[in-house]
C-alpha cells in the first residue's frame, strides 16, 4: 500500500491546485493500481481506496466518471461507496453499474430507481438475475417502456403479485402478451389468464383483418373507377398530398435511394407528408402509426424510434422540427438531445420491436 501513501500526499493539491487533466490521470493511477491488487485486499483497505477515489471521482470530468464506472463495475469487491456514487451520477456513467456491479443490492436497486427515474430503471432492467424487489419496484413506477422491458429479461425474477400485475395489463396489451409468451416461469392459472387474452387477441385481430380486407377490395373498386373516370377526361388524376408522397417515397426505396440523409433532407426541407411516409417505410411501420411517431402526443416516440433505428441526433432533431409544439423551442429540444443521447440503443430497438408487433397486421 506504500504506492496508495505516495498518490495520497500528492492527492489534496491535485485536487485543490490541478487541472481536469491531472485530476483525470492520478484517477487513473490510483484505478489501475487497485484493479492490479484489488483480488488480495480486505475490506478495510478496499475502504482506503474508496475514501481517495470517491473523493477524486466528486471533482473530475464526465468522461473520466465514465470510464471510472466501466472499468469497476464489474468488480466484485469494487469501492462499495464509489459504485453507489456513480450509480447515481447521470446515465451515461451510472450505467455500466447498474447493469453490472455486485455491490448493489435489491435495495439499493429500489432506492436508486426511485430517485433518478425511468433511464436509470431502463438500464437496470438490463442486469441479469433481477430480485422480486427490485422487479415488482419497476412494474409499479416505470411505465409501459419499463415494464416491457423489464418483462423480457429472462432471468429476471418476479413476485406472484407482480407477475399478475404484468398478466392483467396483457390483457390489454397485445405486445407485452408476446413477451410474456416467452417466459417460462408464469404460474399456471397465470398461464390461462395470458392464454385467454392471447385468444381474445386473436380474434380481434381476425375480425379487423376481415374488416380491412373488405376495405381494400372497397378501395380497389374505387381506385378502378376512377381510372376510368381520368381516361374519359371526367376527372384529375391527381393523388391526395400524402397518397402522392408515399408513391414517392416508395418509388425512391424501390430504386435504392431511400436512407437516412434522404429523411433528415426531406425533414429540414419541412416535407412532413415525404418524412412521415419514409420513417414508415424505413422502420416498418404503417403510416397512421409513423404520423403518430413524429406529431403524436407521445414526444418521446420519435427518440426511441430514430435511436432504434440507429439515427443520428441531426436527424432525429429534424423530425422533432416537424411538430409545431416542440420544434421552436430551444430548451425542449435541449432536453430532448439529452434524453436521446443517454438511451440505450438496445433499449430502443427493443421498444421499436414492440411497436412494429403492435402495429403488425396478420
Amino acid at each position: 500500500m506504500s504506492a496508495v501513501g505516495t498518490m495520497l500526499r500528492d492527492l489534496e493539491s491535485t485536487i485543490q491546485r490541478g487541472s481536469g487533466h491531472e485530476r483525470a490521470e492520478i484517477l487513473a493511477r490510483l484505478t489501475d493500481l487497485f484493479l492490479a491488487t484489488a483480488i488480495h485486499m480486505d475490506e478495510e483497505q478496499v475502504g482506503v481506496f474508496d475514501v481517495v477515489i470517491g473523493r477524486l471521482s466528486r471533482v473530475i470530468e464526465l468522461h473520466a466518471r465514465i470510464e471510472l464506472a466501466e472499468r469497476l463495475a464489474s468488480i466484485p469487491n469494487a469501492p462499495n461507496g464509489v459504485i453507489h456514487q456513480l450509480a447515481l451520477d447521470e446515465i451515461a456513467v451510472a450505467r455500466p453499474v447498474l447493469i453490472q456491479s455486485p455491490r448493489l443490492s435489491d435495495q439499493d436497486l429500489v432506492a436508486i430507481s426511485a430517485a433518478k427515474g425511468r433511464d436509470h430503471m431502463l438500464a437496470i432492467t438490463e442486469r441479469p438475475n433481477l430480485g422480486e424487489p427490485v422487479t415488482d419496484f419497476l412494474i409499479l413506477r416505470g411505465g409501459r417502456v419499463v415494464t416491457h422491458a423489464v418483462a423480457s429479461n429472462q432471468t429476471a425474477r418476479f413476485s406472484r403479485h407482480g407477475m399478475g400485475v404484468l398478466v392483467m395489463r396483457a390483457v390489454q396489451d397485445d405486445a407485452l402478451q408476446a413477451t410474456l409468451g416467452m417466459r417460462r416461469d408464469i404460474p399456471a392459472e397465470l398461464s390461462e389468464q395470458l392464454i385467454r387474452a392471447a385468444k381474445n387477441s386473436a380474434r380481434k385481430r381476425l375480425n379487423e383483418s376481415l374488416a380491412l380486407a373488405l376495405v381494400d377490395e372497397i378501395d380497389d373498386a374505387v381506385e378502378r373507377g376512377a381510372e376510368a373516370l381520368v381516361a374519359d377526361g371526367q376527372m384529375p388524376s391527381e393523388l391526395g398530398p400524402i397518397s402522392a408522397a408515399l408513391t414517392e417515397i416508395k418509388e425512391l426505396n424501390e430504386a435504392g435511394q431511400l436512407d437516412e440523409a434522404k429523411v433528415r433532407a426531406l425533414a429540414q426541407s419541412g416535407a412532413t407528408e415525404h418524412a412521415t411516409c419514409a420513417l414508415a417505410v424505413l422502420a416498418q411501420l404503417s403510416l397512421p402509426a409513423a404520423e403518430q411517431i413524429i406529431l403524436g402526443s407521445d414526444r418521446e416516440a420519435v427518440l426511441l424510434v430514430a435511436r432504434g433505428l440507429g439515427w443520428s441526433w441531426e436527424t432525429t432533431a429534424a423530425l422533432i422540427s416537424l411538430r409545431k409544439d416542440l420544434g421552436k423551442s430551444e430548451a425542449a429540444i435541449e432536453r430532448a438531445r439529452d434524453s436521446f443521447r443517454n438511451l440505450a440503443q438496445s433499449t430502443a430497438q427493443r421498444v421499436l420491436g414492440f411497436l412494429r408487433m403492435r402495429d403488425a397486421r396478420p
